[in-house]
C-alpha cells in the first residue's frame, strides 16, 4: 500500500509540474490551431450548403496521411524530456525509491497521452461551432465530402475517408479511432521513456521518430506486410480494408500489437529500475 501511495505522489507531482510548463501549453495551443484550421473549411462548406455538420471529424483527422504525423510529432515534443528529471529528482527518488518513481512516471505518461487524445477530440468538435448538429449518423456533409470532389472546391485539407463511412457507424468509428490513437501515443510514449532512461540521452526520441516515418517509408518503397510493425499505420482505422486482410492487418491484430508492446515496455522499464547501476545517479 505504501508503494502505491508513493507512486501516486510521484504521478501527481509530475502531472502538476509538466502541465504548467511552457512546452506543454505551447504544444496544446499549436495542435488546437492546427485542428481548427483543418475544420474551418468544413464549416465554410456547411454554411454554403446550409446544412449543419455532425461531430464526427475526429476519426477522419487521425486517419489522414498528413494530419497523423503532425499529431505524432506533437507527442514526441510533449514527452521529449523523458525521464522527467528536475532539480528535485534526487530528493524525490531518495524518498519514493526507484521502482515507485518509474511507476509514477509511467502513470503520468498514461494520463498525459489520454489528455492529449481527448484534447484533440474536443477541439475537433468545438471547432464546428454553431454549425454542429448532434446525430448518431454521419450526416450529409461527411457523406458528400467522402463521395464527391466538393472538398477540393472548399479547400478541405484532410481526406474524408469513404471506407470508414461505409464500414462503421460514426460513434463506433470515433471510439475505435480514439482508442487506437491513444494506444499508439502510449506505445510511443513508453518507448521514448524506456530508451531515454536506458541511454540517459534522447535516443528514445530518435527511435520514436523512425517509427513515425516508417509509415511513409513503407508506403513509398516497402512491401505492405511491413505495415505489421508500423504503429502509426495500425492506429488508423482506414488500414483495415479487405485488401489488407491478406497481410494480417486487422483491428484485432492492432490491439494485440499495442497491448503487447505497452506491456513489454512497462516490464522493461521496471527491470531497468531494479538495476543497481549509474542510471539513477
Amino acid at each position: 500500500m505504501d508503494s502505491i501511495c508513493k507512486s501516486i505522489r510521484v504521478f501527481c507531482y509530475q502531472l502538476k509540474r509538466e502541465l504548467l510548463t511552457v512546452r506543454t501549453k505551447l504544444l496544446f495551443l499549436m495542435v488546437g490551431i492546427f485542428i481548427y484550421s483543418n475544420i474551418e473549411p468544413i464549416v465554410n462548406f456547411s454554411k454554403a450548403v446550409n446544412i449543419k455538420v455532425t461531430p464526427w471529424a475526429f476519426s477522419h483527422l487521425v486517419n489522414d496521411f498528413t494530419c497523423q504525423p503532425v499529431f505524432m510529432i506533437g507527442l514526441i515534443f510533449l514527452l521529449s524530456n523523458a525521464p522527467f528529471r528536475s532539480d528535485t529528482y534526487r530528493y524525490i527518488v531518495a524518498r519514493s525509491r526507484k521502482v515507485e518513481w518509474e511507476i509514477g512516471n509511467l502513470l503520468y505518461i498514461f494520463t498525459m497521452t489520454f489528455l492529449y487524445t481527448s484534447f484533440m477530440f474536443l477541439v475537433s468538435v468545438i471547432s464546428l461551432g454553431t454549425r454542429i448538429s448532434i446525430s448518431s449518423n454521419w450526416g450529409k456533409i461527411w457523406g458528400t465530402l467522402a463521395k464527391t470532389d466538393a472538398g477540393m472546391q472548399f479547400s478541405v485539407k484532410f481526406i474524408i475517408n469513404d471506407f470508414i463511412i461505409g464500414t462503421y457507424k460514426p460513434l463506433l468509428a470515433t471510439l475505435y479511432s480514439f482508442i487506437l490513437e491513444w494506444m499508439c501515443f502510449l506505445w510511443l510514449g513508453y518507448l521514448i521513456y524506456l530508451f531515454n532512461l536506458f541511454a540517459k540521452r534522447a535516443v528514445g526520441v530518435i527511435v520514436a521518430g523512425v517509427f513515425i516515418l516508417l509509415d511513409i517509408m513503407i508506403y513509398n518503397s516497402w512491401v505492405e506486410s511491413a505495415y505489421l510493425i508500423s504503429p502509426v499505420t495500425l492506429a488508423q482505422l482506414s488500414t483495415f480494408t479487405k485488401g489488407n486482410l491478406k497481410y494480417g492487418l486487422t483491428l484485432e491484430y492492432a490491439f494485440i500489437f499495442f497491448l503487447t508492446g505497452i506491456m513489454l515496455f512497462i516490464i522493461s522499464t521496471l527491470i531497468v529500475a531494479n538495476r543497481k547501476d549509474k542510471i539513477y545517479e
